[in-house]
């Protein structure tokens, strides 16, 4: 990951051209596009193709400004290869997306990227953050179409949304990243806010490691912390509730402690909860269906408890279950679809069972597979993007697999990963 203040190198052309790195691969075809930004919100124009102001040249004559706020999530607008990501002279951190036959999406004047050049890239990852930086009179996006070998604006962007039509002063809806989200948004390790679920990890060092989701593939890892070695509990939900998932976590002490996710960096910790210590299963997602994760834990006795989040902390528990003591892994994301979070188990026979959230409790167990008890490590998170959750496990093999939901219950497995073994969590 790579968040750029300063110049980190100099392009020779007008904003925000210049020479990239080479190499790019071709990928898929760049029109139409989608907006720049999530599905769902809208974003006001506040420049168009061809205006007078600093779209009129070579270079910018078919860009689009957006105004979006410093720190709103920036996504690609079509699939393709990372081409360069940077920074470019004018145009602050800048990233290109190479969509093959020399066609490029331009980002410009960005606060932050997750992507390198030569990551490829979905329709609708996310790649890094708005911002002011470059040539900037205020925070916005600034979007092209351009000539990948010579950063010449190429075209006015051909969208789904809007054709080639962007009068100033309309906001238009994206619809780049699938379905508009539910209310929770199924944000369970969801690190990055784009509508499908990341994998996230402490490895044997200690090391908490984010892996992008990248279209069915995991994206090579940043690392967002150090030092998680002696923690008893890892989890990731949004319990900010503002879209990307945060990190909660049991330290050696027992404090429950929320670290909030801070444009893929991870803000100084806020103790919500204490003697943790005893709990033998502890998970974090949104069972209230409010958009904010809550926290289930099963405690020493084998209750299974439930603590509302009241708005900034946890409210006092309600006992939602009993004889969860003997369960191998427990785990809540949201598997039926509904916005509220069901809950998961493998039981002492290695049955993996679903408990549906019904009312203000459980539902009766549906057994949606066998043979997990070999599985040292085995989470719930919507990983397709589709509003229902899927299951992931790390195999005896230290395979990362990923069981993808299938409307009742699972399909055969994808191996996403592999070496995953040693980590301490997953999640």
């Amino acid at each position: 990951m790579r968040r750029r203040t300063a110049a980190a190198l100099a392009l020779l052309l007008a904003c925000p051209g210049g020479l990239l790195s080479a190499g790019a691969a071709s990928a898929a075809p760049g029109a139409p596009f989608r907006l720049p930004y999530p599905a769902g919100s809208a974003y006001t124009i506040t420049q168009t193709p061809g205006s007078g102001y600093s779209h009129n040249d070579a270079y910018n004559r078919h860009a689009v400004d957006f105004a979006l706020p410093s720190g709103t999530p920036v996504v690609a607008s079509a699939a393709g290869t990372v081409r360069f990501e940077g920074w470019s002279a004018g145009g602050g951190i800048t990233a290109l997306i190479d969509h093959g036959g020399n066609r490029c999406s331009q980002y410009a004047h960005l606060g932050s990227t997750i992507v390198d050049a030569g990551n490829t890239v979905a329709l609708g990852q996310r790649i890094g953050t708005s911002g002011a930086t470059g040539n900037a009179t205020g925070p916005h996006l600034h979007w092209n179409i351009v000539y990948c070998d010579s950063q010449l604006s190429r075209e006015i962007p051909d969208s789904v949304e809007t054709g080639t039509s962007y009068p100033t002063g309309y906001a238009p809806v994206s619809r780049n990243g699938g379905q508009v989200l539910r209310p929770d948004g199924e944000r369970v390790s969801d690190f990055s806010g784009d509508g499908a679920a990341d994998v996230l990890g402490v490895d044997a060092t200690g090391d908490l490691l984010y892996y992008p989701n990248n279209g069915y593939r995991l994206s090579p890892p940043t690392r967002i912390g150090h030092g998680w070695g002696s923690f008893k509990h890892v989890m990731a939900a949004d319990f900010s509730g503002d879209g990307a998932a945060d990190i909660l976590g049991v330290d050696a002490n027992g404090d429950l402690l929320y670290y909030p996710n801070n444009g893929y960096r991870l803000s100084p910790p806020t103790r919500i909860g204490h003697g943790w210590g005893s709990f033998k299963h502890v998970m974090a997602a949104d069972f209230s269906g409010d958009g904010k994760a809550d926290v289930l834990g099963v405690d020493a006795t084998g209750n299974l408890l439930y603590y509302p989040h009241n708005g900034s902390a946890l409210s006092a528990p309600v006992r939602i279950g009993h004889g969860w003591g003997s369960f191998q892994h427990v785990m809540a994301a949201d598997f039926s679809g509904d916005g509220k979070a069901d809950v998961l188990g493998v039981d002492a026979s290695g049955n993996l069972l679903h408990y549906p959230h019904v009312g203000s409790g459980l539902g009766s167990p549906v057994r949606i597979g066998t043979g997990w008890g070999a599985f040292p490590h085995v989470m719930a998170s919507d990983f397709s993007g589709d509003g229902k959750a899927d299951v992931l496990g790390v195999d005896a093999s230290g395979n990362l697999l990923y069981y993808p939901h299938n409307g009742n219950g699972l399909s055969a497995p994808v191996r996403i990963g592999h070496g995953w073994g040693t980590f301490r969590f997953v999640l």
